[in-house]
């Protein structure tokens, strides 16, 4: 399906996908990924002269493609929850390309926990899958106080348009008045599962417009250095990125 791309600021010029990153993402079966690597490797070519000595953050790195990514561009990058029957093929790929990534588990626990610093933080789609208000605030403190001055966060979460209604559809889901969604599921005495209606329901992501968004992101002390929002056709939410640096004198 052909994507529509609308409202971008600051456009960053494209940079070729290396032949090394192709047949990493095909090892790594992250093809699907290859638009969103593009895209870190124009953020990297705009934002950083050099890499050298840099250190970059990949949160929720599931099949490995952005950790790759960013190590191939020079960073020495910590992978954070990569997918487990991904781990050993990034690490044949490190080893035989001599790059230095690093795995750890833990997701914003684990963050809230490191005393480093990262000149540059990615997170695709932790923030989506971080419903709960309280629990967003966490983890866009702990990602502020993990960055580097002068650091970039390269964020990507989904948004709600007018074009996208995710009730309509063959899912038992629901979308309550703070955008949260609710999957409806089996009843059981665990947490997180709540009671509503005579149904049991868990808090699935955050799905906000492009605007709450931004006003979360401005809240919690980051500026917002470039942004844009791909929109599929059809029913489905579209993907805001945007590149963020610390707001606040530090």
């Amino acid at each position: 399906m052909k994507t529509q791309y609308q409202n971008t600021i600051g456009l960053i010029p494209a940079t070729p996908i290396g032949i090394n990153n192709l047949q990493n993402m095909v090892a790594l079966q992250g093809l699907n990924l290859r638009d969103h690597a593009r895209f870190l490797q124009n953020v990297v070519t705009e934002f950083f002269p050099h890499t050298y000595g840099m250190k970059a953050l990949d949160l929720a790195g599931g099949s490995g493609v952005s950790a790759v990514t960013l190590a191939e561009m020079g960073f020495e990058v910590a992978a954070y929850d990569l997918y487990r029957n991904s781990i050993s093929v990034v690490q044949k790929i490190a080893l035989e390309q001599k790059m230095n990534i690093s795995f750890a588990m833990g997701g914003i626990l684990r963050l809230e926990q490191v005393a480093q610093q990262f000149d540059l933080i990615h997170d695709c789609e932790c923030l989506t899958n971080t419903p709960m208000p309280e629990d967003r605030m966490r983890l866009l403190k702990a990602m502020h106080d993990s960055l580097a001055v002068d650091g970039k966060i390269v964020l990507k979460t989904t948004i709600l348009t007018e074009m996208y209604d995710p009730e309509d559809s063959f899912e038992s889901v629901h979308l309550d008045p703070n955008f949260i969604l609710w999957r409806q599921t089996p009843h059981c005495d665990v947490a997180g599962v709540v009671d509503k209606n005579g149904k049991s329901w868990t808090a699935q992501k955050r799905i906000a417009p492009r605007e709450i968004i931004r006003q979360e992101l401005v809240a919690a002390g980051f500026v917002i250095l470039h942004e844009e929002v791909d929109s599929p056709v059809g029913n489905a939410p579209a993907t805001m990125k945007v590149v963020l640096a610390s707001g606040l004198n530090r």
